[in-house]
């Protein structure tokens, strides 16, 4: 039964490749048989071992392929599925892990030292009185506001600059620092200053601004670029800007002297480079108090300055003259007033 179903199969095998029978016997072979005489003398049997032979040698080859193309996906498979769990155990892990050193994070941020931050909040100085008031800013500039009148900056200030606003009139003692310039903002302009002392007003009669510079030098610039930028250099230099915006700047030559007829009967005393003992009298018979001179060399003093003897009281006009030139005054007995030079003046007290 066996031999028979091998039969079968070389014979279907050769009816499916006749070209079989051409490989295993050659031409040469073929002719050594007479066509008479086939029987007895063609190798059947021979042939036909050849042949099962062929074939079996032919299906192993084709069932090693079989073969090794199932173990070739079969390793694609393993090896896809543990690349999958690999990748899912490991993502595990972190997470885990994560979870693990979590707490130990929240106990350094707790331990961990608070940046100091700055104080960004606005401080707001209003002056409701007549008398004017001395401030001292966080920078260790001083500020004199004068009565009716307000300024506002950030209470510590920024890294790259002071800004002040200013509504009405005060006299700043900037302290120096080159990396931070001091600004005032006051009526649409900005007054910029490096270690300079100077007065703002926005209260005068005919003028929306004015600023006055004592020492030192500033820059005044407007907001909208309605006027050009004036720079001020000199003790005793003013800029005024009208409402019209129009600007007009005074530069007082050190041979200007006013005179003190002319000086006895104004209100407004514009004085440029006046003599102290001028001045003086001046506010004597305005105020009708006498003012002493208690160290000779303050006679030769000269002064730069705008004064309103029926706006401002006596007190606030020497208080502003003797921070200008490092003075100071006393009160006596008799109600009347003496000038001094400043001991421990705001320089000294700045440079220290």
């Amino acid at each position: 039964m066996k031999h028979d179903k091998k039969n079968n199969q070389v014979r279907k095998t050769i009816w499916k490749m006749p070209f079989l029978v051409d490989e295993l016997f050659k031409d040469e072979d073929w002719k050594k048989y007479e066509a008479t005489d086939l029987e007895g003398r063609v190798p059947s049997e021979e042939m036909k071992l050849q042949v099962q032979t062929a074939i079996e040698d032919q299906e192993e080859r084709r069932d090693r392929k079989v073969l090794l193309k199932y173990k070739t996906i079969r390793y694609l498979r393993y090896t896809a599925a543990a690349a999958v769990l690999f990748f899912f155990s490991f993502h595990f892990i972190s997470w885990w892990t994560k979870d693990e050193l979590l707490p130990s994070v929240r106990k350094v941020a707790v331990v961990a030292k608070p940046t100091a931050l700055k104080d960004t909040s606005w401080t707001v100085i209003e002056n409701k009185h007549r008398q004017s008031v001395l401030l001292d800013l966080p920078d260790g500039s001083h500020v004199r506001l004068f009565g009716q009148s307000h300024i506002r900056y950030v209470k510590d200030f920024t890294e790259n600059a002071r800004d002040i606003e200013l509504v009405g009139r005060a006299y700043f003692d900037v302290a120096p620092d080159p990396k931070r310039p001091f600004s005032v903002l006051a009526a649409g302009t900005k007054t910029t200053a490096l270690g300079t002392s100077f007065t703002i007003s926005t209260k005068s009669r005919n003028q929306v601004f004015t600023v006055a510079l004592h020492t030192g030098k500033v820059l005044v610039s407007s907001f909208k670029n309605s006027f050009k930028q004036v720079f001020l250099n000199g003790p005793g230099q003013e800029m005024r800007l009208d409402r019209f915006g129009l600007t007009q700047v005074d530069r007082p030559s050190k041979g200007i002297i006013a005179k003190t007829s002319d000086l006895a009967s104004a209100d407004l005393l514009n004085l440029k480079n006046t003599p102290m003992p001028a001045v003086l009298r001046a506010l004597e018979t305005a105020f009708k108090h006498h003012i002493h001179i208690g160290d000779q060399n303050i006679a030769e003093i000269h002064y730069t300055g705008e004064i309103d003897v029926r706006k401002d009281n006596l007190k606030d006009i020497l208080t502003t003259i003797c921070l200008i030139n490092e003075l100071r005054y006393i009160v006596n007995e008799d109600g009347s007033y003496t000038l001094y030079k400043q001991e421990n003046t705001i320089t000294e007290h700045l440079n220290n």
